[in-house]
């Protein structure tokens, strides 16, 4: 019987009526009314061609008047009648009378071990009293309809002291055991970032025409260039980068600025004047045998015929 479940097909409920001689099957679904048939309602769906279909579609059926459920409180002493449940939490065996009051879920006998259990069944989440000492009650007030349909999930929960992070581990149908992972998270998300900040860094590398590899000891031949790479003071191995060789620009020449240059530098340059050459004294001896009466005549300009 613990392998019934809300996901098993009616063939195999009706199949453990029969085995467990119990004449009711009660579906406790997460949301809605409790449904209550009798053994005789459920072979008359595995006859309509209903018997591969799950425990957990009952409601659907009811809904398109397939199948009318019975009514608890028209059932002749229901404390003395015996039907098998089922829902999300698990399948047990008790009494009519507990489908009445359906609000508390059937715990599991471990239900209140020193370990922080939580159970998801009839719409509600409930802690054990080991978690709600650990937790608050913070995490009864989630919509455990919610939750993920997963063996392993997180929630958050805000408290006066920031965020908690919550792990729930399935250990069957709708128990799990609850745990703070706020620290590994946290540590997860640090890791996280320093991985992104490395990833953007060799795709730097990369874009200016480097190269780089991981290594586990040092590159033989080399001091520069590589890096040690550390987490939490253990080494985790090392990073080898090279990059491409530049070559080196010319030099340019330096142009030097004109000296300044006084007003009247730009005034034209003029050779000095040459004085004129003082005429030459002509000897002649026709001039040198005029007598000074002679030359008179000559300076005052008369002219004798």
């Amino acid at each position: 019987m613990n392998n019934l479940t809300p996901e098993s097909t009616l063939i195999f409920f009706l199949r453990t009526l029969f085995s467990s001689a119990v004449d009711y099957a009660v579906y406790i679904p997460d949301s809605g009314d409790v449904i209550i048939l009798t053994k005789g309602q459920l072979v008359f769906l595995v006859e309509r061609g209903c018997a591969d279909t799950m425990i957990k579609t009952l409601p659907q059926l009811v809904k398109r008047n397939i199948v009318t459920p019975l009514n608890p409180e028209e059932i002749e002493y229901p404390q003395e009648v015996r039907a098998i449940y089922v829902e999300t939490a698990g399948t047990f065996i008790n009494t009519l009378e507990a489908a009445l009051s359906p609000d508390e879920p059937q715990y599991p006998e471990w239900w209140n071990a020193p370990v922080p259990f939580a159970i998801s069944s009839r719409g509600v989440l409930r802690l054990n009293e080991t978690a709600r000492k650990m937790f608050g009650q913070g995490l009864e007030k989630l919509n455990a309809q919610e939750l993920p349909e997963r063996d392993e999930f997180i929630v958050r929960l805000e408290g006066t002291n920031g965020a908690r992070f919550i792990a729930f581990r399935k250990l069957r149908p709708g128990i799990f055991t609850i745990d703070d992972c706020t620290d590994d998270l946290n540590d997860a998300q640090d890791i996280t970032w320093w991985a992104a900040v490395g990833q953007a860094w060799v795709r730097e590398i990369e874009a200016q025409g480097g190269k780089w590899q991981r290594l586990d000891e040092p590159p033989e031949g080399k001091t520069k260039g590589f890096r040690a790479c550390e987490w939490n003071g253990e080494l985790q191995g090392y990073l080898d980068v090279e990059m491409p060789t530049r070559n080196k620009a010319p030099e340019k020449k330096k142009v030097e600025a004109p000296e300044p240059q006084n007003e009247n530098d730009n005034a034209e340059i003029q050779e000095p004047i040459q004085p004129e050459p003082m005429p030459e004294l002509i000897h002649d001896d026709v001039i040198d045998r005029i007598g000074p009466q002679a030359m008179g005549l000559l300076a005052a300009g008369n002219q004798y015929i």
